[in-house]
């Protein structure tokens, strides 16, 4: 039988949801279920998680839905920057009787968009579909660079900047280490710091000194003696790009562009 047909002839139906995401190379497999499950010779690991249900346009084409639960070794990537790469989800559900056999693929997407609240993650999913509208190309005529810093237009190797941090001190939002003091204040601002080679990271809001303050705190594994790694930021600046990074050439930014409107302000 079919998993249609058996879920016509039951009328209350034990149903489990299972979630592929992939971002590069990295794969997360979690389920809604209390207990693993084995699907497509994959093990699903059970996590606390709840989704809004899944919109369709006028003509019944799936959109977006939400999806919150507790943040991920790979969603917490999010918590630094956005990633460069489109974080990929797909949702099965199967009905427990028979995982492998009897299932529905209800929706493939990407991840549009995460916040962060209260130990909880709200992701909000797009279809394929509706992913691809976006306007192409995505560039601006702006007085800040288009790129992302190590991107692959921005071309820099983030290797080459990297700073191995040992902590000396860690309090909330605080961290210390002298190697932060071997840069410029303001060196790592908008740049992050990670903990090992997974992609638990956080964004950098301040630096000065040997001490970085974060934009949220790191769990009770980052402690003093802890050696991490952190990367500096840019703020897009066509002097940044130059003095700090000197990489302007590969920068697509206009420095020219007026910041007064001539149509609207006139031209003094």
């Amino acid at each position: 039988m079919t998993y249609n047909t058996n879920l016509q002839n039951t009328e209350i139906q034990t149903m489990t949801e299972l979630y592929n995401v992939t971002y590069g190379n990295s794969v997360e497999y979690f389920t809604n279920s209390k207990t693993e499950v084995v699907f497509n010779n994959k093990t699903y690991i059970p996590i606390p998680v709840q989704r809004t249900n899944i919109s369709k346009d006028v003509e019944m084409r799936t959109q977006t839905f939400t999806v919150t639960t507790i943040p991920t070794d790979l969603f917490k990537q999010y918590i630094a920057a956005t990633p460069v790469e489109p974080v990929n989800i797909t949702l099965y559900r199967a009905l427990n009787s028979d995982v492998n056999n009897e299932y529905a693929l209800i929706f493939t997407g990407v991840v549009k968009s995460v916040q962060f609240a209260k130990g909880q993650v709200a992701i909000e999913c797009v279809a394929n579909a509706q992913y691809l509208r976006k306007k192409i190309p995505p560039y601006l005529y702006q007085s800040f660079c288009n790129h992302t810093l190590f991107d692959t237009r921005c071309t820099l190797d983030k290797t080459a900047y990297a700073v191995a941090a040992t902590l000396t001190y860690v309090s909330g939002t605080t961290i210390k280490s002298a190697a932060f003091a071997t840069k410029v204040d303001g060196w790592f601002n908008q740049g992050y710091i990670e903990l090992g080679d997974n992609l638990d990271k956080r964004l950098i809001i301040s630096h000065t000194g040997d001490t970085c303050i974060l934009h949220i705190a790191f769990d009770a594994r980052v402690a003093a003696g802890l050696t991490m790694t952190a990367y500096p930021g840019c703020d897009k600046k066509p002097d940044t790009c130059k003095n700090k990074f000197n990489n302007y050439t590969n920068a697509l930014v206009h420095p020219l562009i007026p910041t007064r409107n001539p149509v609207l302000q006139g031209y003094l």
